[in-house]
């Protein structure tokens, strides 16, 4: 199918100082790109701010159904999993080959959040030489808790929800009943400021049903992915690592440790877990001291 999408491309104000390099920012569920440019206080939640300080381009868009992007009828067979992998893919070629924005790019960093991080996971496990490196946020190779997530969250549907906002989608389209269950899912007390959080629930997103029944079926492991893997996971996430990422696993091994080893065998693997910080890394009062760590990275390895 041909769809559209709704991307920013974000160049820094001074200049670009890694020229050639673009990070691509891939949201997770239920957001749309703002995640990354957070509005509520941009020195202190927005990535793309803090990229753009340290002199790099990013490019951002509105996953199929979220935000300004096309919001098909067909929430079940069309918005689903496999489609917003092939739709990144195709994002990530035309970034590749400068057709989007009209200058190519010899570097693409592929940043993803939660869901967005399973789909960076799948892209690099179905096309490795698609992106040159992958941070994940807001993600583990640790399953166990994803049923209580999807539990939890009181999906029900976005039209009856927020009528507001989305009334026209059809019932496949989902949103969290109640904020209560977003909180718990994604805010860990006391690491976050309750006005964001106030915020942040009044511009939820929908997902679809499609989605949902398929997002654990696309990232199998990226044995043959090469470049640099850092995943970034709040110490608490509840659903990648039901509320304590350092959880020794059967391996002998947290599963910080052990999602390197499950998913990213061929790559140089780092991990970093910012304290009192839950799944919604961007969205702490740890997010400063997050994105200079995600920054560093990012220069040691030369993009």
């Amino acid at each position: 199918g041909s769809y559209l999408i709704s991307g920013t491309l974000c160049q820094p104000l001074f200049g670009d100082e890694h020229e050639g390099t673009v990070q691509l920012l891939v949201h997770g569920i239920p957001f749309d790109s703002q995640y990354w440019d957070f509005q509520y206080d941009s020195e202190m939640y927005s990535y793309v701010w803090a990229a753009s300080a340290a002199g790099y381009t990013t490019f951002r868009y509105d996953r199929l159904g979220t935000g300004l992007s096309e919001h098909p009828i067909d929430g079940l067979n069309v918005v689903r999993a496999d489609t917003d992998v092939q739709i990144l893919s195709s994002i990530a070629s035309l970034l590749r080959t400068g057709t989007l924005t009209g200058t190519g790019y010899n570097k693409i960093l592929l940043v993803g959040h939660s869901y967005g991080s399973v789909q960076a996971t799948a892209l690099a496990s179905r096309t490795p030489a698609a992106v040159d490196g992958i941070i994940a946020t807001g993600f583990s190779a640790y399953g166990g808790a994803v049923p209580l997530f999807l539990a939890s969250g009181l999906w029900s549907s976005a039209a009856q929800v927020a009528p507001y906002a989305y009334a026209s989608l059809a019932s496949t389209y989902l949103l969290p009943a109640v904020p209560q269950a977003a909180q718990m899912n994604f805010y860990y007390y006391p690491g976050y400021d309750e006005s964001v959080f106030v915020y942040d629930a009044a511009m939820p997103q929908p997902v679809t049903v499609g989605v949902m029944f398929t997002l654990e079926t696309v990232a199998g492991p990226a044995s043959n992915f090469t470049g640099p893997v850092l995943l970034v996971t709040g110490a608490q996430d509840l659903p990648f690592c039901g509320g304590n990422c350092y959880a020794l696993q059967p391996s002998n091994q947290t599963i910080l440790q052990e999602t390197g080893t499950a998913l990213f065998p061929a790559s140089k693997y780092s991990y970093y877990a910012p304290q009192l910080t839950g799944h919604n890394v961007n969205l702490h009062l740890s997010a400063p001291e997050t994105y200079a760590a995600m920054i560093e990275w990012v220069l040691e390895n030369g993009f």
